[in-house]
């Protein structure tokens, strides 16, 4: 058994040798499009990390009208709260709002010259126990007294994960792409080594070699390519995380990134989508191109 063994490390490395350049070939192409396909499956995590946090911190806005008299104020305060899905309700009134304006655009003159606390309304800024249901108390309170208008900060996030998702399915269908040409290209240079060791593997025929044993060395190569591909395509995800990501982390402190051990837990599925790939097309390759 130890022999067998022995003879296949060995005419591995031997076909990995003479192809060398198709093979770093290969190795480039799996590398990248593997390190696409991470990409956009740490895309999806940080989205799904992102939204947990986000929609939780998602307030409803219900600007108020000037002409809304203290009872009608205190009324819509008091009914807000016993719809029963109210977490929280917080008053802010004109000039709490342009002390807002003003804390938030510091610097710049051109806004708050043109900002006055007359021109900005009052509103209730209300936090819900389900964000979900903000259809709900907004076609309840649309048209309440002295209500101007009811908005939902969802809709600036949804415009962000739209991105964001559309980014991940940009990285994905380029990685589908880059998959298809690495299959292409690993079926491509089992074919040449097995025509290079095509007497080899008619005298192991005549002497009784079953065609698995004759196939195995041409399909650990190809497995071989795919794998160092993957574990690269790894390394450059794990790079991507410790310096991109974790400048953003210094820079934005207001949502989860992803983290190191969600990129370890990403490499195996690589490696395996890379050693699978590659089985399968050298086995498809050498069912049509050997005779054996």
């Amino acid at each position: 058994m130890g022999a067998r063994w022995r003879y296949l490390a060995n005419e591995v490395a031997i076909g990995l040798r003479r192809n060398l350049l198709m093979t770093l070939a290969t190795v480039v192409t799996v590398t990248v499009s593997l390190a696409l396909l991470g990409a956009g499956m740490l895309v999806q995590l940080q989205v799904d990390k992102a939204q947990r946090v986000l929609y939780g911190e998602v307030e409803i806005s219900i600007f108020l009208l000037d002409s809304i008299s203290a009872d009608q104020r205190t009324s819509l305060e008091q009914d807000l709260s016993d719809t029963g899905l109210v977490q929280e309700i917080i008053y802010v009134s004109k000039e709490q709002a342009y002390r807002d304006v003003q804390e938030i655009f510091a610097g710049d003159e051109t806004i708050l010259e043109s900002v006055t606390p007359e021109i900005l309304p009052a509103s209730f800024r209300v936090k819900l126990d389900d964000p979900q249901q903000f259809e709900v108390v907004a076609s309840q309170f649309q048209a309440y007294p002295g209500v101007e208008e009811v908005v939902d900060q969802r809709e600036v996030l949804d415009k962000f994960f739209r991105i964001m998702n559309a980014l991940r399915n940009g990285a994905v269908a380029v990685a589908l792409l880059q998959l298809f040409a690495a299959a292409a290209l690993i079926s491509n240079t089992i074919r040449i080594t097995a025509f290079a060791r095509r007497e080899q593997t008619g005298i192991m025929k005549l002497v009784g070699a079953t065609n698995w044993y004759i196939r195995l060395p041409f399909i650990l190569e190809g497995i071989t390519a795919g794998i160092v591909g993957a574990l690269a395509a790894g390394g450059l995800l794990w790079l991507g995380e410790a310096t991109l990501v974790s400048r953003l982390k210094g820079e934005v402190n207001f949502i989860p990134f992803i983290t190191t051990a969600d990129v370890w837990r990403v490499i195996p599925v690589l490696v395996l989508l890379g050693a699978g790939l590659a089985a399968v097309a050298a086995f498809l390759s050498l069912r049509r191109f050997l005779d054996v």
